[in-house]
């Protein structure tokens, strides 16, 4: 683990979650910063880590359930962390919605300010950040 990956890594996701929360987009220059990190550890694996963590948000945005940035935010990730890695991120992020679903069905103050649909990038920094750490 080297430690400017990991800082490139973490700043970048914490930089889109908090963008995300506000303008609702994701910027590119993040998910390119955060390919670019992904070079210093490049394997076999980091390429199949992007077509595993995209190929969802990929087929989610092609029926317009969510926006292009999401899936190259997803790639980006996943050319980072590799197959295994992407495969913990994805559990801990399944986790982490379905407890903020949860949340907001049962607490009427975040019932009101629930949108249909939802910033993913912060669920990507809640999950993969811990994921890269592992």
């Amino acid at each position: 683990m080297h430690w400017a990956q990991a800082l490139v890594f973490c700043g970048g996701l914490a930089y889109a979650a908090v963008d995300d929360l506000r303008s609702r987009t994701v910027n590119d220059a993040v998910c390119i910063a955060i390919a670019l990190a992904g070079l210093i550890t490049i394997s076999p694996a980091s390429l199949l880590g992007a077509l595993l963590a995209a190929l969802p948000f990929y087929l989610c945005a092609g029926f317009g359930l969510m926006g292009g940035g999401d899936v190259r935010l997803a790639a980006a990730v996943g050319f980072v962390l590799g197959f295994d890695r992407v495969i913990t991120g994805f559990s801990i992020m399944a986790i982490a919605l379905l407890l903020a679903s949860f949340a907001m069905r049962v607490i009427p103050a975040l019932r009101k300010g629930a949108s249909a649909k939802q910033p993913l990038a912060p669920y990507f920094a809640v999950a993969f950040i811990p994921a890269y750490f592992i």
